[in-house]
């Protein structure tokens, strides 16, 4: 059965409303826009002035390696890496998510589509290198704001082992274009809200 992509941003949809503080609604608001346009592949829409400061600067850990990676290019980059690899489609399931003035921390199982090859080079065994599998992995990330509420940047924190590896069912399987196509309205329609103050 077909993942439901929009259920990407379900923990944020489900808080946003719940909140009295808007810098805080700001700040998931700019997180779920940021998400959508991460897993469509569009990452080069994150960095314009709406979302995201001039410098931002991430941190990536990920079996055994630690990424330090500062300004926009450097980060573009890396999302470049996961098209590149086939890696940008993927679903999260429980996330849990603690917003504050600073920003936000987030915990969730993350199920990412990915070849064979890419599925290797995360460290685990599989019997096709161009099959289509579906790597399930704790993630946890914890994302800064500014006081526009536009991202400052990101620490990912990503479990050294996968919880699981399987092969995708076709009936499973969720393309980029697939993405894209349900994302795109919604991209467009998503708003951020700031705070007067802000």
């Amino acid at each position: 059965m077909k993942y439901d992509i929009r259920k990407l941003t379900l923990a944020a949809d489900t808080l946003i409303p719940q909140l009295k503080s808007q810098r805080h609604r700001a700040i998931l608001q700019n997180y779920r826009k940021h998400a959508m346009l991460e897993v469509s592949g569009r990452f080069s829409e994150i960095f314009t002035p709406e979302l995201c400061t001039d410098n931002p600067s991430y941190r990536v850990a990920m079996a055994g390696n630690f990424l330090e990676l500062n300004g926009k290019s450097e980060i573009r980059d890396f999302y470049g890496s996961l098209l590149d690899t086939e890696s940008t489609v993927m679903m999260l399931e429980g996330e849990k998510i603690a917003v504050a003035d600073w920003g936000f921390a987030s915990e969730a199982i993350y199920h990412t589509f990915m070849p064979g090859r890419t599925a290797v080079m995360r460290g685990n065994e599989v019997g096709d290198l161009d099959a289509i599998y579906i790597e399930s992995r704790w993630i946890s990330v914890v994302w800064s704001y500014d006081e526009r509420c536009r991202m400052i940047g990101e620490h990912v924190y990503l479990a050294p082992k996968a919880t699981a590896i399987r092969p995708c069912p076709p009936d499973e399987m969720l393309t980029l274009e697939e993405v894209r196509a349900i994302f795109d309205p919604l991209i467009a329609s998503a708003i951020i809200e700031l705070p007067k103050t802000a």
